[in-house]
C-alpha cells in the first residue's frame, strides 16, 4: 500500500471515530488529506470499500495476535491471561481503529459485514478454544467456553469507551486486572 492510502485510511479512521461512517463524506477525508474529491478515487474505490478494509486490517490483526499466543507452549490459563493483557493493550493503544471496528463495521453493506462477522467469529473461536484446552487439562472448571469469551471480549472491549492515555492504570495493569479477575471466575 502506498503513502498516500495509508494517509487516506488513518483519516478515514479519525473521522468515522470522530463523526461516525455515515456523517463522514468523501470530501470530508478528501480534505482531510489535502486531495480533490475526484483524485481521491485513484486511491479508493469507495467509501465502503475504505470501511471494509479499515475494518479487516484490525479485526485480522486481532486474529494473529491470538494465534500466535496460542501457539506458545505454555498452560491455557497463562495463554488465557496473555489473551486478555494482549487484547486490552492493543484496544488502548489503537483507540480510535477500535472504535471503528467496534461501532462502524454494523454499517457495512452485508457481503462485507458477512466478511467481517466471519473473522469476529473466527476471533471469539480461538478464545474458546483456550478455554476449551483449558477445561481439559483440568485448569478451568467445565463451563459454555462460548459465552465464557463472550463475556471476556465485551469487558474488554469496553476499554475502548473509558479508556484514557495517562489515566491511573496502563493497559497492561488494566489487561493484568482483568485476567486476574477471569482467571478466578473460572479456574478449577
Amino acid at each position: 500500500m502506498s503513502n498516500k492510502y495509508e494517509e487516506i485510511a488513518q483519516a478515514a479512521i479519525k473521522l468515522f471515530e470522530q463523526k461516525g461512517y455515515h456523517a463522514t463524506s468523501v470530501q470530508d477525508i478528501a480534505d482531510e488529506v489535502g486531495l480533490q474529491k475526484g483524485s481521491l478515487y485513484h486511491y479508493i474505490s469507495s467509501k465502503e470499500e475504505l470501511l471494509m478494509k479499515i475494518t479487516q486490517q484490525s479485526i485480522s490483526g486481532f486474529n494473529r495476535r491470538l494465534e500466535k499466543i496460542i501457539e506458545t507452549q505454555v498452560s491455557a490459563k497463562d495463554r488465557l491471561i496473555l489473551a486478555i493483557q494482549n487484547h486490552v493493550v492493543s484496544v488502548a493503544a489503537n483507540l480510535e481503529m477500535t472504535t471503528v471496528l467496534l461501532r462502524e463495521a454494523l454499517s457495512l453493506e452485508p457481503e462485507h459485514h458477512t466478511v467481517i462477522k466471519n473473522e469476529t467469529d473466527r476471533y471469539l473461536s480461538l478464545w474458546a478454544q483456550i478455554i476449551d484446552e483449558g477445561v481439559k487439562a483440568g485448569e478451568f472448571k467445565p463451563g459454555n467456553s462460548r459465552l465464557i469469551a463472550l463475556a471476556i471480549l465485551g469487558s474488554c472491549n469496553w476499554v475502548y469507551r473509558w479508556y484514557q492515555e495517562g489515566g491511573k492504570l496502563t493497559p497492561e495493569e488494566i489487561g493484568s486486572y482483568f485476567a486476574h479477575i477471569f482467571i478466578d471466575g473460572i479456574k478449577k
